[in-house]
């Protein structure tokens, strides 16, 4: 299905999914679906939280997300720019944050947590905004590579950045499950943000570590054609590879491909 947001200058189609994968009891990853507003999210509740708090947490984020981003999409339309976009997108996950904080973690001891990553199509760009180690990657239009746009919020990767360990090295390091920006986080989070330009034909994909931590990222392009005008069993396909490696995680994925036809 074709879906048109008045926000956005082109048609996209777009399949969001959750599986409790293969280890897993429960499920504590969501996604977050605003197609009026043409935005996109995972959120990945945060392991060996007391009481399910990182279920809890991702659940909180799937309810009250959406109400923010229909209130800044409002605000957004009277300066329809990207960076406008960008500001408005960063300071409302800072917010849910930060309340997120104040109202469970604030005593010091850190009850409740998530990951976050979404990305909101406006005007003839994307704008990637994470906290953690969920992904949002972007397959440009006929190209063979798919490219990681957010940074991951844990210590493995700031080894990498420090030439201390490579990224394959941090792929199954143990500091790889250590974050230092998540949703519930002391204040002030600060959100990664960026803002990609957007072309027909472009793909994007956001997933929570239940996908990327079994599938290295390579494979991607290859299950994303595996199926080019099916969304839905793109998604499956991907959650299938992950099972199909063990399935440690719960897997949460979104698919979005942007078609050739511009609406405005």
């Amino acid at each position: 299905m074709k879906i048109h947001s008045p926000l956005f200058q082109y048609e996209f189609q777009a399949a969001a999914l959750v599986d409790m994968g293969l280890k897993r009891s429960s499920n504590q990853d969501e996604v977050i679906t605003c197609p009026k507003q043409g935005f996109y999210a995972v959120s990945d509740g945060m392991g060996g939280l007391p009481n399910n708090g990182g279920g809890v947490t991702s659940g909180i984020i799937r309810q009250i997300l959406p109400m923010m981003i229909e209130n800044i999409a409002a605000e957004y339309q009277s300066d329809p720019a990207p960076e406008n976009a960008a500001r408005l997108l960063c300071e409302q996950v800072q917010l849910l944050s930060n309340n997120i904080y104040d109202t469970g973690n604030k005593e010091g001891f850190t009850r409740f947590g998530a990951t976050l990553s979404g990305v909101w199509l406006v005007g003839g760009s994307a704008v990637f905004v994470s906290l953690g180690d969920s992904r949002g990657y972007i397959l440009p239009f006929r190209k063979r590579h798919i490219r990681q746009v957010t940074a991951d919020h844990n210590v493995a990767a700031l080894l990498v950045e420090k030439g201390e360990i490579t990224k394959a090295e941090a792929h199954n390091h143990p500091s790889s499950s250590q974050l230092f920006q998540f949703a519930g986080m002391p204040a002030p989070a600060r959100p990664f943000i960026s803002i990609v330009d957007i072309r027909r034909g472009d793909c994007i994909l956001l997933c929570s570590d239940g996908l990327h931590g079994m599938v290295d990222e390579m494979h991607f392009p290859r299950l994303i054609r595996s199926s080019r005008r099916n969304p839905e069993k793109i998604c499956r396909n991907l959650i299938n590879e992950a099972n199909a490696n063990g399935g440690r995680d719960n897997i949460s994925t979104v698919y979005i491909k942007v078609l050739n036809n511009s609406i405005n």
